[in-house]
């Protein structure tokens, strides 16, 4: 099982890669316009090869193998869908967090990074700050 889910990992990183290579300045969806045409390739031929390598290990004689290669096969599949649907759709929205300076997580605005000098400041000395026991 981890090793089916494993192989379709890889995409998550090249979508990724794909989107901070694009301009913060764009519209979100020109952002994923160019985000998808520079990875989907990439995705849809790794996956392509994993799903045609598996489904042929489906002929093997032994059924622990059939087993194994259906089951990853089919979770290549499902991997893929799930990359060009579900995770672009998350990459989009937190595109338009990003587009509106939301904080990653808890979604509440902060100052963007050219303004945030003061708050820098106050991070960096309570860093530095050493507790003693």
């Amino acid at each position: 099982m981890p090793y089916a889910e494993s192989i379709g990992i890889d995409d998550t990183f090249v979508m990724l890669a794909a989107w901070r290579r694009t301009s913060v300045k764009m519209d979100v969806p020109e952002r994923m316009g160019q985000m998808l045409s520079e990875a989907a390739v990439s995705i849809t031929i790794t996956s392509f090869t994993d799903m045609i390598s598996f489904f042929i290990g489906i002929f093997s004689p032994f059924p622990s193998v059939r087993i194994f290669c259906t089951y990853s096969g089919f979770a290549v599949c499902f991997t893929f869908m799930w990359h060009i649907t579900f995770f672009a759709a998350c990459v989009a929205v937190a595109g338009y967090a990003e587009q509106k300076n939301l904080h990653s997580v808890v979604c509440i605005k902060v100052e963007p990074l050219s303004r945030s000098g003061e708050y820098w400041v106050s991070l960096h000395s309570m860093m530095s700050l050493k507790v003693e026991l």
